[in-house]
């Protein structure tokens, strides 16, 4: 039977209020996160202001599906393993980061996908795997920094074909049927025989004034990038940025996955 685990599965959303609010700084930085419409949280995430001038942060969405210990792993140890390989630049760090969790997870149920994070003054370096995302808005226009790893993506659906996956509606299937969405994830070390890969897309972007929002598929799959600039007009605060965007996914289009979202005000 195939293994459903990204994405919306008509789970019943649980009503409440919206949890998991993080805040160092609510006006420059604030995590929201909410079970939304699954049964267990299987997202986890970090959120490290160093510093304010200059700007300077770290953020990590790690989306579990299969279980959460992947993600919760991911989150315990990210900052660790980031700052240990900070020394060759925040590319390198990210993607040592995460290559590390990787290796760490060995033995573990399920996987993450991830989106990750450091801004830098100016600039914002990302690294992500899978359908995670970091977008930067700017006024009215929203720029995805990440790359999607879902067979949507034409070179990613080639890549995990070739390497002997069964397509099946969305999902990147084994010959045993069990299936994930995503084309790029940490651990699922079952899916390495069909293409599924840990290694992140990581690249470097100029860091203009507004807001970077990092979130899982929670939020992606029903607020396309391109929207935010409107749901994020006049938002005077992190805080406020990151609750409308909560409350839009949970409340008016009620997204059936667990919601992690994370907002820097850059400006």
């Amino acid at each position: 039977m195939l293994r459903r685990v990204s994405g919306r599965d008509g789970t019943l959303i649980v009503a409440g209020p919206i949890t998991g609010v993080v805040a160092a700084d609510p006006e420059l930085a604030c995590a929201v996160s909410d079970i939304g419409g699954r049964l267990e949280m299987e997202d986890a995430h970090v959120l490290e202001v160093e510093s304010v001038a200059p700007l300077r942060v770290l953020g990590a969405v790690f989306d579990g599906h299969g279980g959460a210990a992947v993600a919760k792993l991911a989150a315990r140890r990210f900052q660790a393993l980031f700052r240990e390989s900070l020394g060759g630049g925040p590319e390198a760090a990210l993607r040592a980061a995460l290559a590390s969790i990787h290796r760490e997870a060995q033995g573990m149920p399920g996987g993450a996908a991830a989106a990750t994070f450091y801004v830098d003054g100016p600039r914002v370096a990302v690294a992500n795997a899978g359908d995670a995302h970091v977008v930067a808005v700017s006024g009215d226009a929203a720029v995805r920094l990440t790359e999607e790893h879902r067979i949507t993506n034409e070179a990613e659906l080639q890549r995990v074909v070739a390497a002997g996956a069964t397509i099946w509606g969305p999902y990147v299937c084994l010959p045993s049927g069990d299936g994930l969405m995503v084309t790029r994830s940490l651990a699922d070390f079952e899916f390495e025989r069909i293409g599924i890969v840990p290694e992140p897309v990581v690249s470097t972007h100029p860091l203009p004034p507004g807001f970077l929002v990092a979130a899982c598929d929670g939020l992606w799959d029903v607020v396309a990038a391109e929207e935010l600039p409107g749901l994020l007009r006049d938002a005077d605060s992190a805080k406020e940025a990151a609750n409308r965007l909560a409350h839009d996914a949970l409340r008016v289009r009620h997204t059936g996955d667990n919601v992690t979202i994370i907002v820097i005000r850059t400006g």
